[in-house]
């Protein structure tokens, strides 16, 4: 048994707070690396519906850094407001940080 074996598990808004480090972290990478790379002159649209074709594209293009971003900052305000009120995360904020903790960030 190690110590962490006796610690609570983390509380719904902490680890609504770690997605939304995650998700900020993970832009944030991108658009370093898209500033490195000359593919990416052309914008996030652009260059996802380049790389795929399809709804599919289309729909990965929606999903800029920017807004991935935006997204990061709702998950802190909700986590945080949810904390200070005892009021439970809405469930959009739950499901977000359940997908990016199956898909563990850079």
């Amino acid at each position: 048994m190690t110590s962490t074996d006796l610690l609570p598990p983390p509380s719904p808004a902490l680890t609504v707070h770690q997605a939304a480090a995650a998700l900020r972290r993970t832009a944030e990478c991108a658009v370093a690396a898209m500033a490195r790379n000359d593919y990416w002159a052309g914008g996030w649209q652009r260059g996802v519906t380049n790389a795929i074709s399809g709804y599919e594209g289309d729909l990965a293009a929606l999903f800029s850094p920017e807004m991935a971003v935006e997204v990061a900052d709702w998950l802190d305000e909700v986590a945080s407001a949810a904390a200070r009120r005892g009021e439970p995360l809405p469930p959009l904020a739950l499901t977000i940080a359940s997908a990016l903790a199956a898909h563990p960030a850079p």
